[in-house]
């Protein structure tokens, strides 16, 4: 009879996600895996399968703790555009507040795994295709409320807006005054607006 599991697996998969975002994927090892998540390497294969198998269930997991929520969040009610600026300086004070920045583990995977693992360059296309969609439907509510141009592009718009959002988090990862960044986002939200005469 098979002993039962003595670990929560979303709890394995969210320490994992904290590891891979902090180290990256290549300079973390299976004993890395294993030490930090308390978990028997036997346990984490039969659970996990392999390392890269974890890892795409960390990026599944990165994708529902953070891509998901924009949407919602974006929508809560009232003015939109002071809720997209509130999530673009939100990685920006969280930079300031960490002694070494890591940035996004989306970019931070691209720049080290891609090209050349196809499996990931389809997670991190969906993860970017919800934030993508999340500033769209921010940037449509925006429209209906009157607080952008009636003319602008909303999809181009929504991928500047991600765009700016993933570039934001590679800068904060080696800028000495990350606060800096703040009248960047300014400056690309000033483009939505209306000009009035």
């Amino acid at each position: 009879m098979a002993r039962p599991r003595t670990f929560d697996e979303q709890d394995v998969v969210d320490r994992a996600m904290e590891l891979f975002w902090t180290r990256g994927y290549e300079t973390t090892s299976i004993t890395d895996l294993t030490a930090t998540l308390g978990v028997h390497p036997g346990t984490l294969y039969r659970t996990f399968g392999d390392k890269h198998a974890l890892f795409l269930r960390a990026l599944a997991h990165y994708r529902e703790r953070l891509a998901d929520d924009l949407a919602p969040t974006l929508l809560e009610g009232g003015p939109v555009l002071p809720r997209i600026r509130a999530v673009l300086i939100g990685w920006i004070d969280l930079a300031v507040q960490q002694d070494q920045p890591r940035g996004c583990l989306i970019a931070n995977t691209a720049g080290e795994l891609l090209p050349g693992d196809e499996e990931v360059a389809r997670s991190l296309r969906g993860v970017l295709s919800v934030v993508e969609d999340g500033f769209l439907q921010g940037l449509q509510a925006a429209a209906r409320q009157g607080e952008i141009s009636s003319d602008l592009d909303l999809p181009a718009a929504a991928a500047m807006l991600t765009i700016l959002l993933e570039g934001l988090q590679v800068i904060v990862k080696a800028d000495p005054d990350p606060r800096r960044l703040v009248a960047a986002v300014d400056t690309a939200l000033l483009a939505l607006t209306p000009v009035h005469a």
